[in-house]
């Protein structure tokens, strides 16, 4: 397997622990706020996801920068300097970043980071295997600004509903 290979799976294999983990973590808090009270073993189940959700950021930021540096030395081309899609991606995954620092701190409500961490992972993982991405980077951006906004309205009609059938 050559180097580039190697980057490639790396990445792939950070972004499935990542957004595999937003993904649980929605089950879960949902699973967990159903009855108004977080147990200990509720608890300990969501640290080990969110354990597993900064281990896949951690692979996914430095495999990042060293593709980057791949594609400028050894692949010979700018283009991952020059692309819209790229550019969404690299501010996608500050925002990742510092929603988690954010979440932990209680910063920002769980509704809202809830909201950031699952649009952010689903958009970056979407727009990774998007080939040839037609829209501009601005397109890009506010869609998916307004997708944070969608989905937090989601999560929070999905949670009132699991709250109702636990009632």
């Amino acid at each position: 397997m050559d180097l580039y290979t190697a980057l490639v799976l790396l990445h792939v294999i950070g972004t499935i622990l990542g957004v595999g983990g937003a993904t649980i973590a929605e089950v879960q808090i949902n699973k967990a706020l159903k009855d108004g009270v977080v147990d200990a073993s509720e608890k300990a189940l969501m640290h080990a996801n969110y354990f597993i959700i900064r281990i896949g950021t951690v692979i996914v930021v430095l495999s990042g920068i060293v593709l980057v540096w791949w594609w400028l030395t050894a692949g010979g081309s700018d283009w991952v300097l020059t692309t819209h899609k790229v550019w969404v991606k690299e501010i996608i995954t500050v925002i990742i970043v510092l929603n988690a620092v954010a979440l932990a701190r209680r910063w920002v409500p769980l509704w809202l980071g809830s909201a950031i961490s699952f649009t952010s992972w689903w958009t970056a993982t979407v727009l990774g295997v998007w080939r040839d991405v037609p829209y501009s980077f601005w397109t890009l951006f506010i869609s998916y600004l307004l997708a944070i906004g969608v989905v937090a309205v989601a999560l929070h009609y999905i949670r009132i509903f699991f709250k109702n059938r636990a009632a």
